[in-house]
């Protein structure tokens, strides 16, 4: 894994991160605690992962092998709880690190340190490490994954051409990501859903180092505001009007993630979502329109709207 070749050791060898998901690593509750007890061991082996621009971004607690098993490394990292902004956790990790003594340093670039915490996480999912006493099953694969649905999309993607960075929110199993990497795009997705990330994961739909599992409406406390050039999600909803809070809030917190002139791609099955999803765009200040794409069929992709900031 990308960890692996950061750290410039065997891909056999153990590392793991503290915090128990992505998510987690935003408030490194758990990490915290260690480190507070670390700080005052004299006897930790501790290293240190440093950006291109020298600044801190993970800390590693070396276990050294023994007889009874190889080298094993944990690893810190507040790379997650300093964006957008500094908060308290940051704050707090960066004080204590302050105080630590490192036996080795690493550097490498921050969007590769990035990829690999993503990646390390996607494979710990697909290992059921992430799920107390899962009982899902692989599915096959044309079980999940509709041509007819693939072919639909690339026609709309046909018209409506992507830029920039993407980031695909609410990507469930990948479906529509499959077409996206057809058409040779590399979006960022993301999704609350485990289950359906796993699954996407475990049929090399989705990408390791290129999927969360993350509820889109905190996009904002992840990602650094105006960092894509695309923000698109296919088939979502369901949408209705008790739920369209939560809907309002995903929109509000994407378009706070484009860049000025980014571009929004969304579709839905039915009018009256969309009609949801664009008054939640216009109070975003998304100048867009809806477009009626329904076929005889009336299942994918019927509705579209495509807009920009």
């Amino acid at each position: 894994m990308l960890i692996h070749d950061i750290l410039g050791i065997d891909p056999g060898e153990i590392v793991y991160f503290v915090e128990g998901s992505y998510a987690a690593l935003k408030n490194n509750n758990m990490s915290l605690q260690y480190l507070e007890v670390i700080q005052n061991d004299p006897e930790a082996h501790l290293e240190r992962i440093l950006d291109e621009n020298d600044r801190l971004i993970g800390v590693i607690l070396l276990s050294p092998a023994n007889d009874e098993s190889g080298d094993e490394r944990a690893v810190f990292t507040n790379m997650v709880s300093s964006v957008p902004l500094a908060n308290d956790s940051n704050k707090h990790f960066s004080t204590i690190s302050r105080n630590l003594n490192f036996n080795k340093t690493y550097r490498t670039a921050s969007k590769k340190f990035g990829e690999a915490v993503i990646e390390y996480y996607s494979h710990a999912l697909m290992n059921r490490q992430l799920c107390d006493n899962c009982i899902s099953a692989k599915e096959p694969y044309e079980m999940v994954y509709i041509l007819g649905r693939n072919a639909r999309l690339k026609a709309i993607l046909d018209k409506y051409e992507l830029k920039g960075d993407i980031l695909e929110i609410c990507c469930g199993n990948g479906m529509s990501t499959l077409p996206l990497h057809e058409m040779g795009y590399d979006p960022l997705t993301i999704d609350l859903d485990r289950c359906q990330i796993c699954q996407g994961l475990e049929h090399k739909v989705l990408y390791p180092a290129r999927t969360i599992v993350l509820d889109a409406t905190r996009l904002s406390e992840f990602f650094t505001e105006k960092s894509f050039d695309t923000i698109a999600g296919f088939m979502l909803g369901t949408i209705y009007s008790f739920n369209r809070g939560i809907w309002e809030k995903i929109i509000s917190e994407a378009v706070k993630l484009l860049k000025p002139g980014g571009i929004v791609l969304l579709t839905v099955n039915k009018k009256e979502e969309m009609e949801i999803l664009n008054s939640a765009l216009e109070k975003a200040h998304v100048i867009g329109k809806m477009i009626d794409n329904t076929d005889e069929k009336g299942i994918y992709d019927q509705w579209v709207y495509v807009g920009s900031v």
